[in-house]
């Protein structure tokens, strides 16, 4: 499959108008809503409002890929704008391009969809290309750009092709202090605790943390109110939450995946389960990390 199969002339905003990036995505959204493949407009306006991706993808200064999965669609669907002035990112102003991709599929397309996330991003990596689509006018002179039918969606990779090997963990009796400073230097959401041979026996998530520590400093703020300490801060002689050890906090029960299986599954596993960060374990013994941020970083690599 090539990108041309992924694009139709309907679809092309010539010349697209808009100053930011978000504005941009509901021009295009709103053409594909014309041509008749949105199945829920009200739902897609919806998603692109209020969640915004947090691994929108970046092509230099050429293009903007803003890109969901949402049931607002029955198939993966992408529109392209071109602007004649440089169209800006709301979180980093400085940034700006004047190519702006969206691309949305439903859950169950979610390896396609990555895929075709993937191809734009290295087709637009090319300065000839971005240079040919932008003298484009028309949507069918973008449609004639030779670069769409040059980039082949990739066949299927493996999660050992795409993981981060060698990954960060902790040990069970790692205080929750120490695990937040080290997620908050690492700029990692998702700590796996291992035992001293490296197996997997839990994982800590923001979520952990939130729970843990929160409603304490929550209280502490708002009243100053002091709590009396629960029976297990108690056996560990101390009722400040940072010092809970991981073993307490942490999620006993953690999808993993392993090192032969295909972008395929781990797309079904990210959308079926609702997970997008896993741990990589062979034999029980952890090897490496995958989250979709990888997999979106592996699939635009050249």
């Amino acid at each position: 499959m090539k990108l041309r199969d992924v694009l139709r002339p309907e679809h092309i905003v010539v010349p697209l108008v808009a100053t930011t990036v978000k504005q941009a995505t509901e021009v295009l959204a709103d053409r594909l809503v014309a041509a008749g493949v949105v199945a829920d407009a009200q739902r897609l306006n919806a998603v692109i409002r209020h969640t915004w991706p947090e691994d929108m993808v970046s092509v230099g200064e050429h293009a903007f890929l803003p890109h969901f999965r949402t049931e607002a669609v029955r198939s993966l669907a992408t529109a392209v704008g071109i602007s004649p002035t440089p169209i800006r990112w709301e979180k980093d102003p400085h940034r700006s391009a004047r190519v702006v991709i969206f691309i949305v599929a439903p859950l169950r397309d979610a390896a396609l969809y990555l895929q075709v996330v993937g191809a734009f991003a290295r087709t637009l990596a090319d300065p000839e290309n971005v240079l040919a689509l932008l003298a484009a006018r028309t949507p069918d002179q973008v449609m004639a750009l030779a670069a769409l039918d040059v980039v082949e969606l990739p066949s299927q990779l493996t999660v050992r092709d795409i993981m981060t090997p060698q990954a960060i963990t902790v040990g069970p009796d790692r205080t929750l202090g120490d695990v937040a400073r080290l997620m908050v230097e690492r700029d990692i959401r998702a700590l796996p605790v291992v035992d001293e041979g490296g197996a997997l026996i839990g994982m800590i998530t923001h979520r952990e943390l939130l729970r843990f520590l929160m409603p304490h400093f929550v209280q502490r703020t708002k009243t100053g109110e002091f709590h009396a300490p629960t029976r297990s801060q108690l056996q560990r002689g101390s009722s400040d939450p940072q010092l809970i050890p991981a073993r307490e906090a942490m999620a006993r029960s953690v999808l993993c995946l392993a090192e032969d299986q295909t972008l395929s599954d781990v797309a079904n596993l990210m959308s079926s389960k609702d997970v997008d960060r896993f741990p990589v374990v062979r034999e029980g013994v952890v090897v490496g990390f995958l989250t979709r941020a990888d997999v979106v970083r592996r699939l635009i690599a050249p």
